[in-house]
């Protein structure tokens, strides 16, 4: 198996996401294509992609196509919990400490942590509560691997930096700065961006 593609890895994180809601045994390209609205082809190309040699004329296995892309991608494979942090607990990352969120999957919040230290004593949540200056300390102590980023704009970058020295492997950016980090993953999820690719994919932006 070859390298797999960003947007192909993104639409079979979906596909396996997808395939988790289905209650029949087998699925077809044309039924991901209703459902998705993916060209046929671009499905096919993207399960080949992985190496699966399992599709026939009547569709895919449901439960060993979701197996192949689980462990192709290296997600959904573990028994164990993967540890990760929200950084900024205003409206947007407190909405996160509802922790029910993650119920079901391998991720676990271990850590949450705010520049505002009143915040951090006033707020409840199942998972401790720190101080931002606590970063360096707590990530590696805890073996925290990704971080979901939801500061205020203007300490995006420099807490990403902190972030990247402290190990992490991957941010989940909520908010609008595009981050100049290196060596780190990161996942731009801000309202905005998200509103402005949809303008962009729907013809709708006066831009």
């Amino acid at each position: 198996m070859g390298a797999v593609s960003e947007p192909s890895k993104r639409r079979l994180v979906l596909l396996a996401q997808l395939l988790l809601q289905q209650k029949t045994e087998r699925i077809t390209s044309a039924d991901v294509h209703q459902l998705t609205g993916w060209s046929d082809s671009l499905i096919r190309h993207d399960i080949a992609s992985i190496g699966f040699k399992g599709g026939v004329s009547n569709g895919y296995t449901v439960r060993e196509l979701r197996e192949a892309i689980c462990a192709a991608l290296n997600i959904g494979c573990t028994d164990e919990k993967i540890k990760c942090c929200i950084v900024g607990l205003g409206r947007l990352g407190a909405a996160l400490l509802d922790d029910s969120i993650f119920s079901g999957t391998e991720y676990e919040i271990a850590a949450g942590f705010d520049p505002n230290v009143n915040r951090t004593e006033i707020l409840r949540s199942t998972f401790p509560l720190y101080p931002a200056s606590r970063l360096e300390a707590v990530i590696p102590a805890e073996h925290i691997v990704y971080a979901v980023l939801a500061v205020a704009a203007k300490d995006a970058q420099q807490i990403a930096d902190r972030l990247v020295k402290c190990g992490i492997r991957g941010i989940v950016n909520y908010t609008d700065v595009v981050l100049a980090v290196s060596g780190v993953a990161v996942e731009n999820v801000s309202p905005v961006t998200a509103l402005t690719n949809l303008s962009a994919r729907t013809g709708e932006s006066k831009i």
